[in-house]
């Protein structure tokens, strides 16, 4: 096997880390409302109460997929998140810790804090997470 000299790898590892460290710093941050045209293209769409476009069917624990991280990106965007629950919450699973904060926000706005995302809820998480 041949040598490879201290150097080469040295040149090898700051290239790479380069490499790394662009595409951190390009790599897009995630917006409010970056998962929902996927979510509603997946799941259709339905009129809220007020008119907005929310997904065409509800969520609750056990649910999963991108409208669920739409939900949890919502989540995190206007109530906020405790540090202890942070990593890994927007994960596309509607488990306890989402079933927490949707009831939290639920509270908050107003309405029945069932854990049972409708089109209330959405309605009132995408109104304040979009322009």
């Amino acid at each position: 096997m041949p040598q490879i000299s201290p150097r080469r790898t040295l040149t090898a590892l700051t290239l790479a880390a380069a490499a790394v460290g662009s595409l951190l710093v390009t790599a897009p941050a995630a917006h409010a409302g970056d998962y929902l045209d996927a979510c509603l293209r997946s799941v259709g769409q339905r009129k809220s109460p007020n008119g907005w476009n929310v997904p065409a069917r509800n969520f609750s624990p056990g649910s999963s997929g991108v409208c669920v991280k739409e939900l949890q990106f919502d989540l995190s965007s206007t109530i906020g998140i405790d540090d202890a629950d942070w990593p890994d919450f927007v994960d596309g699973r509607f488990g306890p810790k989402t079933d927490k904060y949707v009831r939290r926000f639920q509270q908050s706005s107003g309405l029945e804090p069932d854990g049972i995302v409708g089109p209330r809820t959405w309605e009132s998480l995408i109104s304040r997470t979009t322009d």
